[in-house]
């Protein structure tokens, strides 16, 4: 920091991510991701530092996530013009099942002028309020009453899915959990696994797909769950919510001849930044093979998006 290397909120996120450690497993988190942080974001250092406590204190964290479990609750507050906030404070794969589950009620209404906000707000509503008292989501299914089946991925080895090593996981949506939390959601009634390639030196996903302009499912899912977010610097819009954009255009006259519909040639923009990509001179150029994302500012600045590694 005192270089200029670091600023002092990735210092402070250092010091408050690693506050209860004991001093050998903070030692080995800092010697984990200090080298990278000069070219990190503050939150891109925050997430780096969670997952590197997961993987270097696998079970003090499960010790310290059981105390926190006993903290649940939910909590709210009146505020202005009759409105009121509402929250939650709960395990994050719990908050990921309720998140997939709102959005999977929330896309069975009818477009009626509201906003996905106001119909994630409803959504949550009409399944507490609503929903009748005794009736279960039939796995893989709809309820009984229509409503779409809520999907929630967690990205985990295969040597921490069989219980030979303690890999953190990857919590769509919420970022990284211990393996028991990512071994609780891949074992759970109902789960549906999907085999994802991975780099064994750099742990980026490496599957690719045939050629279309429109992704599979099978394309969108591996896009989705390589890049985790869209991939313009510091968006942290989920991935899922996100435009899968060519990054070189698709030739519809001749696909073989460039922009091919494959997972190194697409990634995940959100609206605001899919728009301005090709609304103004912004370039954008990804390395297939470190999955870095380089992009050029119409002033000629480059700022870099670093890959997600499922295994770093």
């Amino acid at each position: 920091m005192e270089r200029g290397e670091i600023c002092y909120l990735q210092a402070k996120a250092v010091a408050e991510v690693t506050g209860t450690l004991d001093p050998e497993a903070a030692g080995v988190v800092e010697a984990m991701v200090v080298p990278k942080m000069p070219g990190q974001s503050v939150g891109q250092t925050r997430r780096a530092l969670n997952r590197a406590v997961l993987k270097a204190d696998p079970r003090g964290a499960e010790v310290r996530h059981r105390r926190r479990r006993e903290d649940r609750t939910i909590w709210h507050r009146a505020a202005e013009d009759g409105m009121a906030t509402w929250t939650a404070f709960l395990p994050a794969p719990q908050a990921a099942q309720l998140d997939a589950a709102v959005d999977a009620h929330a896309a069975t209404f009818a477009e009626d002028g509201r906003t996905l906000n106001q119909k994630r707000v409803d959504a949550l509503y009409d399944l507490v309020v609503n929903r009748p008292a005794g009736t279960d989501t039939p796995a893989g299914g709809a309820t009984r009453g229509g409503r779409s089946a809520a999907v929630v991925q967690v990205t985990v080895s295969m040597d921490t899915l069989i219980g030979v090593d303690e890999e953190p996981g990857q919590l769509k949506g919420y970022g990284p959990v211990s393996a028991t939390a990512a071994r609780e959601v891949a074992f759970a009634p109902g789960t549906i696994w999907r085999r994802l390639i991975t780099h064994p030196k750099t742990g980026l996903l490496v599957k690719t797909d045939p050629t279309a302009y429109k992704p599979t499912a099978e394309t969108q899912r591996h896009v989705i769950a390589r890049d985790m977010t869209c991939t313009f610097p510091s968006c942290q819009m989920p991935a899922h919510r996100c435009d899968l954009d060519h990054i070189e255009p698709f030739n519809h006259q001749d696909p073989q001849a460039g922009g091919r519909t494959e997972p190194d040639n697409l990634m995940p923009l959100c609206r605001r930044h899919h728009l301005l990509k090709h609304r103004t001179e912004w370039q954008v150029q990804r390395d297939p093979d470190t999955g870095e994302v380089r992009w050029t500012a119409p002033t000629g600045h480059t700022y870099t998006n670093p890959p997600h590694s499922h295994t770093t």
